[in-house]
């Protein structure tokens, strides 16, 4: 089996089932649902229920895994990894819709770069975020097999989000890499595989629609986890080689995806704790990442404007979102 989708279930139907139907309608039929219903204990399962009314009869492979107590998204995709059979996972956020031509897409691309000595690991592909009428870029080298290990700038230029890749499985259970349980560690995730990963392959197509919300976690999970990240790569004696890369990576994560992320909460009290602790992690920073190696060549025009005056774009950040 090609692919896995894994959906945390947390008691939504309306977006559940608008992401199962998009997955139901692919063109290829090499793929399983795996759903962890984590929605805690109940004597009649709403969600089994929906399960058997619209999907039982189609015929497609489908396990739900029901947790006996609410264990959060994290743990959940942990223990959908290890009930995966597909040879690669796709992560699936509950109201998500899937390209129908996505999976075809997806092991097309695998089968015409991946190389009997190097396997592809990750494959990074583009969203459209439908809400905002944006769709998410790709800056790493598209259509090549690239390696991390010497194409370092793959490091620098992922996006931080696992909703817009593939994993290969085998890799992902050999390397104990998971989600930390209980908070949010998406880049960790990510930065992790990329350790081990031989093969990495970014393509351009758009696979998934997702509408930009608010979140349900504590926003301060998405930056706190660049701790473990930089110590992980310090304790495999990595953090040097790959200094630039991790440095120009977690600064656009704090001025980009960060305080966006913070600013789609609309939420003055929070907007004023995280301008401060993102600030606070980043003056440590700037006088290095001025001579970092990738800010000559930013390809990112929205992060090339900030970091021409990243005083300044703080500055109009607090006055925009703590007013």
């Amino acid at each position: 089996m090609f692919l896995s989708f894994l959906i945390i279930a947390q008691n939504n139907q309306t977006k559940l089932m608008k992401t199962l139907i998009s997955i139901n309608e692919q063109t290829g039929n090499d793929y399983e649902i795996i759903i962890v219903e984590d929605s805690g204990f109940q004597q009649r399962s709403p969600l089994l229920e929906f399960i058997n009314e619209f999907f039982y009869k189609l015929g497609k492979q489908i396990q739900v895994i029901t947790n006996l107590r609410s264990q959060g998204f994290s743990y959940g995709i942990n223990t959908a990894i290890a009930a995966a059979k597909g040879e690669f996972f796709m992560i699936v956020n509950e109201g998500q819709t899937i390209n129908k031509t996505a999976s075809t897409i997806l092991k097309k691309k695998v089968a015409t770069y991946q190389v009997k000595h190097k396997k592809i690991d990750m494959v990074e592909f583009r969203i459209n975020y439908s809400n905002s009428k944006e769709t998410s870029e790709i800056f790493n080298k598209c259509d090549v097999l690239l390696s991390p290990k010497t194409n370092k700038e793959v490091l620098a230029y992922t996006d931080c989000t696992i909703f817009n890749k593939i994993f290969r499985r085998k890799l992902i259970l050999q390397k104990n890499v998971n989600l930390l349980d209980y908070r949010r560690t998406d880049a960790y995730f990510i930065y992790k595989a990329l350790v081990y990963t031989s093969g990495f392959l970014a393509i351009k197509n758009v696979l998934v629609d997702y509408d930009l919300c608010v979140v349900t976690y504590s926003v301060f999970d998405l930056i706190k986890q660049w701790i473990y990240i930089f110590n992980l790569y310090r304790d495999l004696n990595l953090y040097r080689e790959y200094k630039d890369e991790l440095e120009y990576a977690f600064l656009r994560f704090c001025l980009v995806t960060f305080l966006g992320i913070v600013s789609l909460q609309k939420n003055k009290r929070l907007s004023i704790k995280a301008i401060n602790s993102a600030e606070n992690k980043l003056k440590r920073r700037y006088k290095s990442f001025l001579k970092n190696k990738y800010i000559k060549d930013i390809k990112e025009p929205h992060f090339k404007k900030i970091v021409a005056d990243i005083k300044g774009y703080i500055k109009n950040w607090k006055l925009e979102n703590t007013k």
